[in-house]
């Protein structure tokens, strides 16, 4: 093939090469697109609902459309069993998430609830001291719909001494510690609520401007591929 005086014969393998790396990298730019746009929906519903008063929760409403809403929970804080989540960074300090167990009135449904994040000791060998929230019989925050997708290192299994450690959290696994019934939520302690522990809640995993970073970044790699395509199979024709 002659093209602007310069012949175009690029060799069977190189071909299919380029054709599988441009594929596979339009596919991954899709891909980060469709994320972005589904972080988009995310922090939309996260911001929407923030303004919203507090609504009770009863230990038998349903959690359906429940995320990212303002709750009030009845009941009382089990002190005496405090779930440590690992590896939490604030601030660029490494650290823990403290989930104590708040048992909801009028059955033995539990609730967990993050109050927020203590730093490491000196020590992993040594736990924080966890204090006793100031309020027992109430917690009011944003519920929050744990989920296991993608890839987790590590298991959890509760058992032993409390509080215990573990390296995220897991409804089901965590269910066999308690003798109530482990809701597949999680509320997470309101910043005007009375407690001791850092908080700034935000689903910080949706960035809908990383994903699109990212997608740009593999429709580059694929202008870069053809262009590498053309310019090395191009030859003048003397």
């Amino acid at each position: 093939m002659i093209i602007l005086n310069r012949s175009f014969a690029p060799s069977f393998l190189m071909t299919v090469i380029a054709l599988v790396a441009v594929v596979i990298f339009l596919m991954l730019g899709m891909w980060q697109l469709e994320r972005a746009a589904f972080k988009d929906s995310v922090k939309i519903k996260y911001e929407t609902r923030l303004n919203a008063p507090y609504q009770p929760f009863l230990a038998d409403d349903s959690l359906t459309d429940m995320e990212y809403r303002n709750l009030m929970l009845d009941g009382e804080f089990d002190v005496d069993r405090t779930i440590l989540i690992d590896n939490k960074l604030f601030q660029g300090r490494a650290g823990y998430e403290v989930l104590t167990p708040f048992v909801l009135s009028g059955g033995q449904k539990i609730v967990l609830v993050n109050r927020g994040w203590v730093a490491l000791g000196s020590s992993r060998e040594i736990l924080p001291i966890i204090k006793i929230p100031k309020v027992l019989d109430r917690a009011k925050g944003i519920g929050s719909l744990p989920t296991t997708d993608g890839f987790r290192m590590g298991t959890v299994s509760l058992g032993g001494e409390w509080p215990q450690v573990a390296p995220f959290i897991d409804i089901d696994a965590m269910q066999e510690a308690f003798s109530g019934e482990l809701l597949p939520l999680v509320l997470w302690l309101a910043p005007d609520h009375p407690g001791f522990y850092k908080r700034n809640w935000n689903p910080v995993w949706a960035d809908p401007e990383k994903s699109r970073a990212y997608a740009l970044q593999w429709f580059i790699f694929t202008i870069i591929v053809i262009g590498l395509y053309l310019g090395l199979n191009l030859r003048k024709v003397e």
